[in-house]
């Protein structure tokens, strides 16, 4: 049986995955529209802008963390 700090790590690295699949999926979609648009340079930095996905924040992926342990620790 796992320990709480083991349940604890398991879960924000289950986020972690999660908003890496989330921020890679972005990215997928940000380069299709980029690829669209490769020949009007204006409408291509107008995709671009619109898909790219910001940054991962730690605030973020704590909070997705969070929610997971909440049903982890929910009981019933």
């Amino acid at each position: 049986m796992s320990n709480p700090y083991q349940i604890r790590y398991d879960v924000l690295n289950m986020a972690k995955e999660i908003a890496d699949k989330h921020y890679d999926m972005q990215v997928d979609l940000a380069n299709k529209m980029l690829g669209m648009y490769k020949e009007d340079t204006e409408q291509a930095l107008d995709a671009w802008q619109k898909y790219v996905p910001k940054a991962l924040n730690p605030d973020e992926i704590k909070a997705q963390a969070e929610k997971l342990y909440e049903f982890v620790s929910e009981k019933k």
